[in-house]
């Protein structure tokens, strides 16, 4: 439990730092956009690449991928359901609520509660590549289909394989495979790198929270929906599969149930943006999973651990 609260503790206080930067005008709010930036296409790929690299790369086909995968269908289908008794909204607005409701954010802010608090980077590996290999896609032709009314098939097959985080992955994946040794004038700069990729991303994430007006315009029905089904819904799922089905225990189910339980990512919101629908849903849901996950995050390690 130290461990955890130490974890913690350090996650919070580089998140303050983010905002004290806000708000002192060192860094202006635009500017978490360009600390983003850096970690995902720079930063984040070095980390997993050695993350994998190093590691087993069997945790992409483990059981922590299918509960993953179990998990995000169980609650996008949820929101559906109660999307259709109870709010019914176009299809390109429900596609945004279905994937807040079911799309982690594994990257931002997942690798530094995987890094700190569940004790393993790699634990967020199988959630990232499902989310990126599978899921956006998905999400991606949906929209496709409710703003135009048509898809761009080669667009959303190529999504994955121009994905940093993807190309990270996979290259240390093959590293791992094959045994190949990669050579210090490239393991040291990546290295360098890759440390680089947590702080930034809680940063920019603390940077965020400054002089931001919850609910502003809300569409609270689709919103509510979606954060209880991402912050208390999807952890519950993750426990009933990895823990009754699958039957994980101790470090491994604390781990699938911690995923589970990260706020919906900042992915959903550049959707949004992109295709012009359901903006509002986007940055609502991920706020309130963002500041509903921690006390959230800790019953959960003080139960399993």
């Amino acid at each position: 439990m130290t461990g955890v609260v130490t974890g913690f503790s350090i996650i919070l206080t580089v998140v303050l730092a983010g905002v004290v930067l806000a708000a002192t005008g060192v860094i202006p709010r635009e500017g978490a956009r360009y600390l983003s930036k850096t970690a995902y296409a720079v930063a984040s790929p070095s980390l997993l690449f050695l993350t994998m690299a190093h590691g087993d790369p069997s945790v992409l086909a483990s059981t922590a991928a299918l509960v993953a995968l179990l998990s995000a269908l169980v609650s996008a289908s949820v929101f559906v359901v109660l999307s259709l008794l109870f709010f019914r909204r176009p299809l390109a607005e429900t596609t945004i609520g279905v994937t807040a409701s079911s799309y982690a954010n594994a990257a931002n802010i997942g690798l530094p509660v995987a890094t700190y608090v569940v004790g393993d980077t790699s634990a967020a590996a199988p959630l990232i590549m499902l989310q990126l290999v599978v899921l956006a896609p998905a999400v991606t032709a949906a929209l496709e289909l409710g703003v135009r009314g048509r898809l761009d098939v080669w667009g959303i097959l190529t999504v994955p394989v121009r994905n940093p985080l993807v190309l990270g992955t996979v290259a240390g994946v093959i590293v791992s495979v094959t045994g190949v040794s990669v050579p210090a004038v490239v393991s040291g700069p990546l290295e360098l790198l890759g440390g680089a990729a947590v702080p930034l991303m809680l940063m920019a994430f603390g940077i965020t929270l400054w002089g931001r007006r919850p609910l502003a315009g809300a569409d609270l029905p689709p919103v509510l929906t979606a954060t209880a089904v991402k912050v208390l819904f999807m952890p519950l799922v993750a426990w009933a599969v990895g823990g009754l089905l699958l039957n994980l225990e101790g470090p491994e189910l604390f781990s699938v149930i911690a995923m589970a339980a990260l706020p919906t990512a900042q992915n959903v919101q550049t959707y949004a943006m992109w295709f012009g629908r359901g903006e509002n849903i986007a940055r609502d849901v991920a706020l309130l999973t963002t500041l509903g996950c921690m006390p959230v995050l800790m019953l959960i390690s003080t139960v399993f651990t």
